[in-house]
C-alpha cells in the first residue's frame, strides 16, 4: 500500500480507502490521485501508473477557480509522460467550509483500448475517412461533435470546461463552421458539450454571425 504522509491522513485519510478500491477495480491501467490544494503537493496515490509519489508537486496539474466550483471536472483527456494517453475525471473534495482542499483525480490508462480499436478497424477493412467525415446519419454527428471537441481540448491541454472566453469563441466557432448546430436539437447537446447554457450559446452565435 502507498506510504501516507502524517499531514495528508490527518486531513484527507477518509478519501484514501476509496481511491485504493478505485485502483484497485481497474488495475493496472487506473491511478488514483488526491491533490492537496493548500500545498500544491500529491497527497496520495494508488497505483502510479505516471510514476508520481506523494510529495511531488501538483502545479501541472492545477485548474482554474472557475471549473473548481464544479463538483466533477471532466471527463478530459491528458497524455502521460511516456506519451501513453489517458481519460481522466476529477472530484473535488471541500472542507466544512464548502472551500475546494483536495482534487480526487482518477487517470485511466486507454492507451490499450486504442490499440484494440486500431487492430478491429484494420480486421474490418474500414478506410478512416469513413468517420467523422460520413453523413451525419442518426447520432453520428454526436460523435463527430465529440471527436472535434476532444481534438480542441489535446490542443489546448486542459478539459472545455476550464477555457476562458476566447478559446470558448473559437471552439463554438468551429463547431458552427463545421455544420453541427444545422442538425435537429443541436444546440442543447452543443451547450451541454461546451459547458455553458443555450443562452450563452446563442450570445455567442449572434456574435460570431457579426463578425462574419
Amino acid at each position: 500500500m502507498p506510504k501516507r504522509t502524517k499531514s495528508a491522513q490527518a486531513k484527507f485519510a477518509a478519501y484514501f480507502p476509496v481511491a485504493d478500491a478505485i485502483a484497485t477495480l481497474f488495475r493496472p491501467h487506473v491511478e488514483v490521485v488526491i491533490h492537496d490544494l493548500s500545498s500544491l503537493k500529491v497527497a496520495y496515490i494508488a497505483n502510479s501508473i505516471s510514476r508520481r509519489r506523494i510529495g511531488d508537486s501538483s502545479v501541472a496539474d492545477q485548474v482554474s477557480e472557475e471549473s473548481l466550483a464544479q463538483a466533477v471536472i471532466g471527463p478530459y483527456r491528458k497524455v502521460n509522460k511516456d506519451g501513453r494517453n489517458l481519460r481522466s475525471v476529477t472530484a473535488v473534495i471541500r472542507d466544512a467550509d464548502q472551500q475546494p482542499a483536495a482534487m480526487m483525480c482518477i487517470n485511466f490508462d486507454v492507451s490499450t483500448l486504442e490499440r484494440i480499436r486500431d487492430e478491429v478497424s484494420a480486421l474490418a477493412f474500414l478506410p478512416e475517412s469513413l468517420e467523422p467525415h460520413a453523413p451525419f446519419f442518426h447520432d453520428n454527428w454526436r460523435q463527430a461533435l465529440e471527436r472535434l471537441v476532444q481534438e480542441v481540448e489535446r490542443e489546448e491541454g486542459i478539459p472545455v470546461k476550464s477555457f476562458n472566453t476566447s478559446l470558448r469563441f473559437a471552439l463554438i466557432e468551429k463547431i458552427s463552421a463545421s455544420g453541427f448546430l444545422s442538425m435537429r436539437n443541436a444546440p442543447p447537446v452543443v451547450a451541454e458539450r461546451v459547458g455553458i447554457s443555450r443562452a450563452a450559446l446563442y450570445k455567442y452565435l449572434k456574435e460570431i454571425r457579426s463578425r462574419a
